[in-house]
């Protein structure tokens, strides 16, 4: 693997946990009484620029080198499941995760507008799903490594 494609992987997985840490910190502030929204709004950018950015490295790092070098050698070896199940799910559950960010932040925009508890509790269901969705994602992301090795 060259250098350019270690980095990419690097991103992808840091950018990822830093888009984890951001959507809980969005999450468990619009949830209070009386959320700081200057925070709220900041965590919430964070969360998808870093869903965004690690979409984005991923994805490079799949196409050019997963899908030739690393998806056979786990497929072949000692636990092919890692892939066949994990994987895959990973794969259409992550393109999923960006899109409810965007709405995660313009639930926030709308909240911070208005307050409406039927709306609160919408943006913070939404929220939530993206931050499970997020947290099982990189749980099969860590199941995967191990199916590599």
């Amino acid at each position: 693997m060259s250098q350019f494609l270690a980095t990419a992987l690097v991103l992808h997985v840091v950018l990822g946990l830093i888009a984890l840490g951001a959507i809980h910190l969005t999450f468990m502030q619009v949830i209070r009484k009386q959320p700081p929204w200057g925070i709220v709004v900041a965590a919430a950018w964070t969360a998808l620029l870093g869903f965004l950015l690690s979409w984005m490295t991923g994805a490079y790092y799949y196409v050019v080198h997963y899908g030739v070098a690393v998806k056979p050698r786990i497929v072949s070896g000692e636990f092919p499941w890692a892939h066949k199940i994990f994987m895959e799910a990973k794969e259409h559950v992550f393109l999923l995760i960006p899109f409810l960010a965007v709405v995660a932040l313009f639930a926030v925009y709308a909240l911070r507008e208005v307050e409406n508890p039927a709306l609160k509790s919408a943006a913070s269901a939404i929220i939530a799903t993206t931050l499970v969705l997020g947290v099982l994602v990189a749980a099969a992301g860590v199941i995967v490594s191990g199916g590599v090795r």
